[in-house]
């Protein structure tokens, strides 16, 4: 005998206490008999939600205002059976303090919507070919899913010409209640695959990002090579790699040519050097020649200047021009043989050292008078070139410390460029020993030291000037805006059936239903662990500790794995074996949870750390918010037994202030040992789409729920059936594995103590 539904009679005696999914169903049952047809809209309505081709404007509005009735009254129903909440760690209520979620979240609701439009044609949409071409592709890259044996692309077709309106009477409200508690992992899942809805008449959804990119100006090669992304670089890794944004075209660097050498210092005294600018061309530059009269606008033609042409009359100095370094050379004679050195002292940021308006002159001369007496003679003193002082070795070495004296003057007329620069003599002000006590040089060893600066003398300079390009003889760095879609295909996948007899009824429809749902949780639960350890592997395979900030769409430098985030984070991946039995000290049973607890909270924090660190995530995240971003949340993921250890007792701050922590667990036995953990994003703003800045998320395509007369072997039967249709995608190339072993070692039993006598 066959047991009535619940909804047929409430009150038989020995019937199970209704459950939220018996008071969904009865309440969408209801809402369905209100309407014509026992829909929820009308046949040319869902036609339009699953085929909007050709879609009149008329049609379309009526589409969108079904649409929000709908959510509407799905959500009433929702408030009215399921107000309960259940327990969740991280989220409080501020009323009560305590814990709560809803038992329904939005992509659930928006799941339930989406399939209650396309509920006025089952026959209709059962029979749609899956549209391929819905997401535009054009321009974009075209992500198809890994292939496998529960994959597909196409709906099963059934045998249509039994279809049974009788017998799915019911397959409006149920496909409805299907998707609406279906649309949801469990805590595991949610935590790091939040559920987002792609509406049953796409194919799949795209994730944009727009990239920033700073470039210098380039040239074509006349070799014909293929141009490189003309070395592209997202200003959001600037914000790690400073050099990306350093840009010094308008920097004044004297160059070193034949015709020019007369205006430096003796190669013999300083070597010429070269020096990278930040368009990677390089200069060859020395110190300017104190005494030598010309044109500092003339001398500092670099070849980047020379192919926009020479320098004329639109050309000047910026007025901020200072003495970056003044170079001394000291002079030693020994037996006869005669050695010098050069030293360069900065003076760049000392008083005295910019250039003002001459009082007198033109208006567009700009005069120098720096003097000093506190140039230091010490254990940093170096050589211009880096090497070590063999002259002022007995100071350097010794333990004393001198200051000398000098004066530099001259002019610089900012149009015409013409410079001129002198300097004093060098003179000895003081001289120190390691007691900082002032010495006599009259005398002694004070004066063996002093006669080393006799004849020292300055010999060359360094300036620091840029030029106005008020010309806009050069556009310095320039920015190009682009934006990268990544396309994600959302696959059908292998059915759920509840077959049962021809006699039977729809009395175990309810039933049945739920076990379709459950199947379905269970389903999506387990991939959302099967994808983690997925990319677990990957990550293994191509990230290294060696990676780079490099060009976005150079394969060669940035591993191409993961979602559009990779463009803004560096891919980092961490995995730590941790025995906790030997990595554990602890000294009484009382306190072993608490030693156990340290060990796995401290290896956390050390990984969280460096993995936030690595990947610069903080800096894609300020750059995705437009702003500074919310503080991230740390997703943990482990087992129940591991999980238990990993709340410090009264502090939510687990890792410390920098993160919030999401602490989550799951019975798959491929987690048991395992700690698994990356970043996310649960603001209220982000929830419901695709998130770059959360570790993955999954996407639910609502699906049909039909009974549907079949006949095999010979014999023919009902079959409750429904076509899941999701996908889970890693957004994050970062995450951080560890391998716990030892707890059960420790945990009750006695720790060995290692006792060193001392």
């Amino acid at each position: 005998m066959t047991t009535p539904s619940l909804f047929q009679n409430k009150s038989r005696i020995g019937a199970q206490p209704a459950t939220i999914l018996d008071k969904v169903v009865a309440s969408l049952r209801e809402e369905t008999s209100r309407n014509a047809g026992g829909t929820f809209v009308s046949d040319s309505v869902s036609r339009a939600a699953w085929s909007l081709e050709s879609i009149d404007p008329m049609l379309q509005q009526d589409l969108d205002s079904s649409v929000v009735n709908l959510h509407s009254a799905l959500a009433s129903i929702v408030k009215e059976h399921a107000p309960r909440h259940i327990a969740v760690e991280g989220q409080h209520d501020g009323a009560h303090g305590a814990k709560f979620d809803p038992v329904y979240t939005d992509a659930q609701l928006a799941a339930a919507t989406a399939m209650a439009a396309i509920t006025g044609d089952i026959p209709g949409y059962l029979k749609a070919p899956v549209k391929h071409d819905r997401v535009s592709v054009e321009g974009m890259q075209f992500i198809t899913p890994q292939t496998g044996a529960d994959r597909m692309f196409e709906r099963v077709k059934p045998a249509l010409e039994a279809y049974d309106e009788k017998e799915n009477k019911n397959a409006v409200v149920y496909s409805v209640a299907y998707n609406l508690n279906a649309a949801r992992q469990d805590e595991f899942g949610e935590a790091f695959y939040p559920t987002v809805v792609v509406t049953p008449d796409q194919v799949g959804y795209t994730v944009s990002i727009r990239l920033i990119e700073a470039y210098n100006e380039p040239k074509r090669p006349i070799s014909g090579d293929p141009t490189k992304n003309f070395d592209r670089r997202n200003i959001v890794q600037a914000v790690i790699d400073p050099t990306i944004l350093r840009n010094d075209q308008t920097k004044i660097i004297p160059v070193v040519r034949d015709e020019s050498a007369k205006y430096f210092v003796s190669s013999s005294a300083v070597e010429p050097y070269a020096e990278l600018l930040s368009d990677d061309t390089s200069v060859t530059t020395a110190p300017l020649k104190v005494g030598a009269k010309f044109s500092l606008l003339a001398i500092s033609q670099t070849e980047a200047l020379l192919e926009t042409g020479l320098l004329d009359i639109t050309d000047a100095i910026d007025t901020q021009l200072a003495l970056a370094a003044v170079y001394v050379q000291f002079t030693q004679t020994v037996n006869d043989v005669t050695t010098t050195e050069v030293v360069k002292f900065n003076t760049k940021n000392l008083p005295l050292a910019t250039f003002n308006y001459a009082v007198q002159d033109v208006y567009r001369q700009m005069n120098l008078q720096y003097k000093t007496d506190t140039l230091l003679v010490g254990p940093n003193t170096l050589q211009a070139d880096g090497a070590a002082s063999a002259i002022l070795a007995p100071i350097v070495t010794g333990g004393y410390e001198a200051r000398i004296g000098l004066s530099m003057f001259g002019s610089v007329n900012l149009e015409l460029g013409n410079t001129e620069i002198n300097a004093s003599s060098v003179s000895l002000t003081s001289l120190k020993n390691s007691s900082d006590s002032a010495l006599d040089t009259s005398s002694g060893t004070a004066a063996t030291l002093a006669a080393l600066f006799d004849g020292a003398v300055v010999i060359g300079y360094d300036l620091d000037a840029r030029r106005t390009n008020t010309n806009r003889r050069q556009r310095g760095q320039l920015l190009n805006t682009n934006y990268y879609n990544q396309i994600y295909t959302v696959p059908l996948l292998a059915p759920i059936t509840i077959p049962r007899p021809m006699a039977v009824g729809d009395a175990n429809d309810s039933s049945d239903l739920a076990a379709l749902i459950t199947t379905t949780r269970i389903r999506t639960s387990n991939s959302a662990v099967d994808e983690l350890l997925r990319v677990q592997d990957l990550l293994a395979e191509t990230t290294s500790a060696l990676n780079t900030l490099a060009a976005p769409n150079d394969p060669q430098d940035t591993p191409q794995i993961m979602g559009v985030s990779r463009f803004v984070i560096q891919p980092a991946y961490i995995e730590k074996d941790l025995a906790v039995d030997t990595q554990t000290d602890s000294l009484s049973a009382h306190q072993r949870a608490a030693d156990i607890q340290a060990t796995l909270v401290n290896a956390l924090r050390d990984i969280s750390y460096t993995l936030y660190v690595q990947s610069g995530y903080k800096a894609g995240a300020d750059a995705l918010a437009g702003g500074v971003a919310p503080v991230p949340t740390v997703i943990i993921g482990t087992d129940p037994y591991i999980a238990r250890y990993l709340m410090v007792t009264g502090d939510l701050r687990t890792l410390g202030g920098q993160f919030d922590v999401k602490i989550v667990s799951t019975l798959n036995k491929r987690m048991s040992g395992k700690i698994v953990l990356s970043f996310g994003d649960f603001s209220a703003e982000r929830a419901g789409v695709p998130n770059p800045l959360h570790f993955g998320n999954m996407a639910w395509k609502p699906e049909m729920t039909v009974v549907l007369p079949m006949i095999r072997n010979g014999a023919q039967s009902k079959e409750l059936t429904v076509q899941p249709s999701y996908l889970h995608v890693t957004n994050l190339p970062v995450l951080g594995v560890i391998n716990v072993t030892g707890i059960s070692n420790i945990a009750y039993n006695k720790v060995p103590v290692d006792f060193h006598t001392v």
